[in-house]
């Protein structure tokens, strides 16, 4: 027959159940997870830490190229932003530590340590980051303040695509989905530890919004250059070559540079939204802008020299300029096409442009082909010739060796005139 507890044991045992709780009720934190399960984060601030240390806890689904929270704002300009993207392996997790100067791609910062805790990593679809932050509740422009029932942060996840990468700096696309939320962080004092998202306390915690991000510039801007080299420029040699039409070549030649002015425009718009491009010293940057300068200088030596031949019925000295502008504009332009990609951080597009380019050459291989067979009918048979549009292909030529048709100044006056007699003046 069992004996019942004595005094003095449920005396112990009380004492270890409460010392029990009063340990799980001091490893606190305040918690918070995304509508949309994007993002769970859980703070705790350890108590009577000199250190000023903070312990969290970050994850999120791995399919998003990375994760990020932000403390100290509900904006990304002064708020001190925790980023979390896979490592080079594909198995684990870089933590890297930035701060949000404006609405451009947050900067890393040495200035900001972070410790990167066991648990951490990447398993069952899921990417954790278990960290410590040392001295980092205050900083230049922000700071955290475990006094405060309703701290604002941030968060947001990049796109669905991968980022494996060991650089603390490694450049990102643009948030995918982002938003705001409040903890109360008088909920997050407790014991130094790595907080438990499951476990955290969530009253108090609002999510203020959620928002869904489509940045459409760069594609917008991929789109106009590449129409504009690749389709419209070519075209608008065969509008001249093949269909003898100077008007609707000016007309194509005038699309061309609009289209490409406002791809320049969204060019310049994006370059200033990320670490990798604000500088503007980048091979497609300088590139770019000296083949946009060529393009305006051709389309106006262009308009000049057409003005000029509608005059004279010949070409003149900006005839040839013209023609060899044009032709190291277009495959300078498609070639920073193949720069772009890259820093844009979508090279696997190269591939679609070199497949459209290809396409390109074979529609206009058998036009080609047929106006060189045109010209060398041409050749055999010379009073065929139409009248020229002072384009010739071969400019530096002679007016008898080039496709300049003259007989259309037989009637002039001065032609048919006989020679007089010299007067004498005194």
């Amino acid at each position: 027959m069992m004996r019942s507890p004595t005094p003095i044991a449920l005396a112990f045992l009380a004492f270890y159940l409460c010392q029990t709780s009063l340990a799980v009720s001091t490893i606190s934190a305040a918690g918070f997870i995304a509508s949309d399960k994007s993002v769970t984060f859980a703070l705790n601030i350890p108590q009577a830490d000199d250190n000023n240390d903070l312990y969290f806890t970050l994850s999120g689904p791995s399919a998003s190229s990375w994760i990020a929270v932000g403390m100290g704002s509900n904006k990304m300009d002064n708020s001190m932003i925790f980023m979390m993207y896979a490592d080079s392996t594909g198995s684990n997790i870089t933590l890297s530590p930035r701060f949000g100067n404006g609405n451009y791609e947050p900067s890393y910062t040495k200035d900001i340590t972070v410790s990167v805790l066991p648990g951490s990593g990447i398993a069952n679809g899921i990417m954790t980051a278990n960290a410590m932050c040392k001295n980092c509740r205050s900083w230049d422009g922000g700071k955290v303040d475990a006094a405060d029932s309703k701290a604002p942060f941030i968060f947001a996840t990049g796109p669905d695509e991968d980022l494996e990468s060991n650089s603390l700096s490694a450049g990102v696309k643009r948030h995918a989905n982002y938003g705001s939320f409040t903890l109360d962080l008088t909920k997050a004092m407790g014991s130094k530890s790595v907080p438990i998202a499951a476990t955290a306390d969530f009253a108090g915690t609002v999510q203020n919004s959620n928002k869904r991000d489509r940045d459409l510039a760069p594609p917008f801007h991929a789109f106009f250059m590449i129409f504009v080299f690749v389709c419209l420029l070519p075209a608008g040699v065969l509008i001249l070559r093949v269909l003898n039409s100077p008007r609707w070549h000016g007309i194509n030649q005038t699309i061309s540079v609009v289209f490409a002015m406002i791809g320049v425009a969204l060019g310049f718009y994006i370059g200033t939204l990320y670490n990798r491009s604000r500088g503007f010293n980048s091979a497609h940057q300088i590139f770019g802008i000296i083949i946009v300068a060529a393009m305006i200088g051709q389309f106006v030596l262009g308009v000049a020299h057409h003005r000029i031949f509608k005059q004279t019925g010949a070409s003149n000295s900006m005839t040839p300029i013209h023609i060899w502008l044009g032709r190291l504009v277009i495959p300078c332009g498609i070639a920073n096409g193949f720069l772009g990609f890259p820093l844009a951080l979508n090279t696997r597009y190269n591939w679609a442009l070199l497949i459209l380019v290809l396409l390109i050459f074979v529609l206009a291989g058998p036009l080609v082909f047929w106006r060189y067979k045109r010209n060398a009918r041409k050749k055999r048979n010379p009073h065929t010739h139409t009248g020229s549009t002072g384009y010739q292909a071969q400019p530096w030529l002679g007016a008898s060796q080039s496709e300049v048709n003259l007989s259309h100044m037989q009637n002039y006056p001065l032609q048919n005139q006989t020679p007089q007699e010299s007067r004498h003046f005194v």
